[in-house]
């Protein structure tokens, strides 16, 4: 009896070489995404020293070109950039966090003896002759506030106001103490980032799925905003808590420093602006008895601090795309409570992020967008 062979198996070629074509791609993929997993952990410690050394290795690469068509060697230029971002904005900023630290602790005292002393009683008294009594009667006659203990809830506003700055100039000590080793770290980072920054910019867009004329956009409207926020928002701030604080010295108000500081955080609010510190400054001088320094301190704000963003905007920014006033504000306060004093930056940062993606969303999709609005309006 003849023996069967056994069937051979059949293989398709085509198949098998989608299959050893596939395998390995998906190998290298899940490789990289664990590797890419792994990076971030270890990285996740010193995220805010980077995103800082990038934001200010982005602001400062003008200053790095033009040093370095003179000396053309990248290392020593990018180093000279470094020392320059050192003693311009990293020294300066860290010696404000000790006097803020010192006067917020002094502020809150003071404040705290003011009001247990009944500082506030003569603004708020509810009588004839009390400035708030005579100017509400006359504004709104026939009904009686008297009840409502105005001057009790002004004094514990005052009181949890006073206990935010003390918690506040706290957690400023404690990130000081805390930064020697992020500063190392990030003044090496920021380095690398000023001498190879085109480099690593054109690596990612090799890297990344998009196509290039969004990336160049996206980088391009990165740098953009980076630099006009510094430049020309954070600056123009700068100035005129610096022009405030000098005018609340020259009148003699307690820790111009820390009011100054808290004058530059509202300057980036719109419309209210500096106006939020300056004007209950005023008034408080006034009602206190000093005519003299409240009308100084009322026209030198007029002329100069709530003036000096027409002429500073303009002239900092000039073509460069500047981020929503409100948006910018709400997105640095809530980047300071969120990720405390590095929210300065980070908070910016995330919102420049943002508006650059939903830049290049609405260029993609726009089509698509105004179908779909037409399709519900129809």
């Amino acid at each position: 009896m003849e023996k069967k062979s056994a069937p051979k198996l059949q293989h398709d070629s085509h198949d098998s070489m989608l299959n050893i074509k596939t395998v390995p791609a998906y190998f290298l993929l899940a490789c990289l995404l664990i590797a890419l997993y792994f990076l971030i952990v270890l990285l996740t410690p010193f995220s805010t020293v980077i995103v800082f050394a990038a934001i200010l290795a982005t602001a400062f690469h003008p200053i790095y070109r033009a040093i370095d068509r003179r000396l053309k060697h990248a290392g020593i230029s990018s180093a000279i950039t470094c020392l320059l971002i050192i003693f311009l904005i990293i020294v300066p900023f860290i010696v404000l966090l000790f006097l803020l630290a010192s006067e917020g602790v002094n502020a809150y005292v003071l404040i705290q003896h003011k009001l247990d002393q009944g500082f506030l009683a003569p603004l708020f008294s509810w009588q004839h002759s009390g400035p708030i009594y005579d100017w509400y009667t006359r504004l709104l006659p026939g009904i009686d506030l008297s009840t409502w203990d105005i001057p009790g809830q002004i004094t514990n506003l005052a009181k949890q106001a006073s206990g935010f700055f003390l918690t506040w100039t706290q957690a400023l000590i404690t990130d000081i103490l805390g930064f020697s080793v992020d500063f190392l770290i990030m003044i090496f980072t920021m380095y690398y980032f000023i001498k190879d920054g085109p480099a690593i910019v054109k690596k990612i867009m090799v890297l990344s799925p998009l196509p290039e004329a969004y990336e160049e956009k996206l980088f391009k409207r990165l740098k953009d905003m980076t630099q006009a926020t510094l430049y020309g928002t954070f600056l123009t701030a700068i100035v005129q808590g610096i022009i405030g604080g000098i005018g609340f010295a020259i009148v003699g108000i307690d820790e111009p420093v820390l009011w100054g500081t808290v004058m530059a955080f509202f300057a980036l609010a719109p419309y209210v602006g500096t106006a939020f510190v300056w004007i209950p400054a005023t008034i408080i001088l006034f009602v206190t008895g000093s005519t003299g320094s409240a009308v100084f301190l009322l026209v030198w704000s007029l002329l100069f601090v709530s003036t000096i963003d027409n002429f500073l905007l303009p002239y900092l920014i000039g073509s460069r795309a500047n981020t929503y006033s409100l948006l910018t504000f709400l997105c640095v306060m809530g980047g300071i409570f969120t990720w405390g004093i590095s929210g300065i930056a980070l908070g910016p940062f995330v919102l420049t992020i943002m508006i650059a993606m939903s830049e290049i969303y609405e260029a993609e999709y726009r089509p698509m967008l105004k179908q779909l609005d037409h399709d519900q309006i129809s």
